[in-house]
């Protein structure tokens, strides 16, 4: 509020200073600060609608002490519906230039537009990203005053370009005002959402981002999620034909826990959606009913309910209330402790097919994972019908790999894993290609992913083996002599396809056999050193 000073003389003392305010009615110069009521009073609103414009970003304030000041020609902006305009301290071509070779070099051109540099900046990120496939995309302060901007494609993070730092505190304030988040929040985490047109694909995405306040400056995360996912169905899950014929037995069982496992990115969320779209497809509709933390994707013909922890909305408090809805299917996005896996297992046994996810490494570890986290053993073999394990290779490039037969140490590695995991070795093709790299697939050699996986139906014998505290290479070789293919074989059969290489699978398979691996590291290095020793 501004105010002007007047004198007075009363009681013969010597002036003093008086402030009287000004009329609200008496505009202010062009260029001259503006206070809170005097906006307020300008844009006719309420104090917390202003304050929600404020935060949104929609409005373009500064905060001095504890006072907000706004420039007229900004709140003049915002009268007419236009973006507040966020200062560059650097110059932002070279990361414009950059953007636009990328789009250029996937046959992609800009679209005219009259928005400002920094808006164009974002936007081509996210088309960039989406014209690329990548999942996700990070935007990280650096040292040395770098920032880089990296994209995950086919699971694999790739470098894409570096910006001047000056410029990140203006990029993040631009991806908040896209998503809806609070633009002078810089020291808490905060998450929002975009959707915006793909130019390239016809269709709406849906940017899921994260902030994060980091030593150097606040870095961001955005997931892409692809609308189509929603839409898969089994048979473009790629499964073997055996376990897919296994998936679809027990999805048509009338009740039954079936379990997808594995870690974090293996398609356990696709995988769960492709079976909700098999079990909704029938010209009968059962109701369906999910519980997932968060709803990615919108699914027809399915009542799909969000945990809210901070409403109480947990999964177990959420789970009791849709088994008191009298579902016939239940999709649980995620067990995490006692109580949810105890309601879902009692669910499969009174009548409900009920489908859910955990995270463990192999399928009969799932079991073992049940019973660790308190379950009854018992319970756990009555109410499981199927686990499937499953992560995601890299498929070669189909321009530019090689057929090349891989190291000795590896083949010998596969032929051992092949004859453990129930897979006929010398029935397999033995077309093993590596990768090279070329335009197609952006120097990486791979293009795509696929899924390989391992199928354990809880037989009457495996339940038997799991109640009688069998151990996981028991539980194992069991599943294997009843028909199951390990997760290890299904990898092997598509490197010998030349679907992908031996490596490849190798890596993805690590974890789960890490021993035998470092026996083929150190024979090979003993086999290295030997021939040196000869030269």
């Amino acid at each position: 509020m501004k105010a002007k000073i007047t004198s007075s003389s009363r009681f013969n003392k010597s002036p003093v200073a008086k402030i009287q305010p000004i009329p609200s009615s008496v505009p202010a110069p062009i260029g001259e600060l503006l206070d809170m009521r005097e906006v307020i009073a300008m844009l006719r609103t309420t104090r917390p609608t202003f304050y929600r414009w404020l935060r949104a970003g929609k409005l373009k304030g500064t905060k001095i002490g504890r006072q907000w000041r706004f420039r007229r020609e900004d709140v003049e902006r915002f009268l007419k519906g236009q973006e507040p305009q966020i200062d560059l301290v650097a110059d932002i071509t070279p990361l414009l230039d950059t953007l636009r070779k990328r789009l250029k070099g996937n046959g992609v051109g800009e679209e005219e537009s009259h928005e400002s540099e920094l808006v164009r900046a974002v936007k081509l990120i996210i088309r960039l990203a989406a014209q690329m496939r990548a999942t996700d995309l990070h935007i990280e302060p650096q040292p040395k005053g770098v920032a880089t901007l990296r994209y995950r494609l086919d699971g694999v993070l790739q470098p894409i370009a570096e910006l001047d730092m000056r410029l990140l505190p203006a990029i993040v304030k631009q991806w908040k005002t896209l998503a809806a988040c609070n633009v002078h929040e810089t020291s808490r985490p905060q998450e929002g959402r975009i959707r915006m047109k793909s130019s390239t694909a016809g269709e709406e995405l849906d940017v899921r981002v994260t902030f994060l306040p980091a030593v150097l400056g606040e870095a961001l995360s955005a997931v892409l999620l692809d609308p189509r996912a929603a839409r898969i169905s089994l048979e473009q899950m790629d499964y073997a034909e055996a376990d897919k014929k296994r998936i679809q037995h027990w999805l048509g069982s009338p009740w039954g826990t079936v379990v997808f496992t594995g870690p974090t990115g293996c398609g356990k969320t696709s995988a769960l959606y492709a079976c909700l779209n098999q079990i909704t497809a029938g010209p009968v509709r059962p109701k369906v009913m999910t519980v997932e933390d968060p709803v990615e994707y919108l699914l027809p013909g399915t009542t799909q309910v969000p945990i809210r922890a901070e409403s109480g909305m947990n999964f177990g408090s959420v789970l009791r209330a849709v088994l008191r809805s009298n579902p016939d299917v239940i999709m649980v996005g995620e067990i995490r402790d006692l109580e949810t896996l105890t309601l879902s297992l009692q669910a499969a046994l009174t009548g409900h097919r009920v489908l859910i996810s955990l995270h463990t490494s192999e399928a009969v570890t799932a079991l073992q994972r049940m019973i660790d986290a308190g379950a009854n053993p018992f319970t756990v073999a009555d109410a499981t019908r199927l686990i499937i394990a499953q992560r995601l290779v890299r498929l070669l490039c189909s321009k530019c790999s090689v057929a090349r037969k891989p190291a000795e140490p590896f083949l010998t590695l596969a032929q051992k894993l092949a004859r453990l995991g129930g897979l006929p070795w010398d029935a397999l093709p033995k077309d093993f290609r590596e990768p090279v790299g070329c335009k197609e697939c952006n120097l990486i050699g791979f293009q795509g992913r696929t899924v390989i996986a391992e199928a354990l139906e809880v037989t009457p014998r495996v339940a038997a083996a799991l109640t009688r505290g069998a151990t996981i290479m028991d539980l194992r070789a069991i599943a294997v002599s009843e028909g199951m293919t390990t997760l290890a074989c299904d990898g092997i059969r598509r490197a010998a396809q030349g679907r992908t290489s031996l490596a490849e699978v190798m890596k993805t398979v690590s974890t789960i056999y890490s021993a035998e691996l470092s026996e083929v590291a150190s024979g090979g290095q003993q086999s290295r050193s030997a021939k040196g020793g000869q030269m």
